[in-house]
């Protein structure tokens, strides 16, 4: 994957706090779910992308998908390729 294995202190109650650059790698937010297991001496943790998340995901990307077509007088988006498109130059004015 790429992403540098920073390392994390136990504090207080035996509580780590995920570094950033994994949950963005991870997409875990606050209120996630994610179940930790014991292998070969190394302790997982595995995110549960419950169907609730999922359904939200599934929602904001067909509310896109149905932009495609709709005021074609203004040229909203005509395709996929143009969502994608728009949503990457936003990114870029991001940074």
């Amino acid at each position: 994957m790429g992403i540098a294995m920073p390392y994390v202190r136990v504090k207080n109650k035996y509580q780590v706090t995920i570094p950033t650059s994994l949950r963005k790698a991870m997409d875990i937010n606050e209120g996630d779910t994610l179940e930790a297991k014991v292998k070969d001496g190394q302790i997982i943790l595995i995110p549960q992308f419950l169907s609730n998340k999922n359904i939200q995901k599934r929602k904001s990307k067909s509310s896109l998908m149905s932009m495609i077509g709709a005021n074609k007088d203004s040229g909203l988006y005509k395709s996929a390729k143009d969502i994608d498109e728009t949503i990457f130059n936003m990114r870029k004015e991001w940074n």
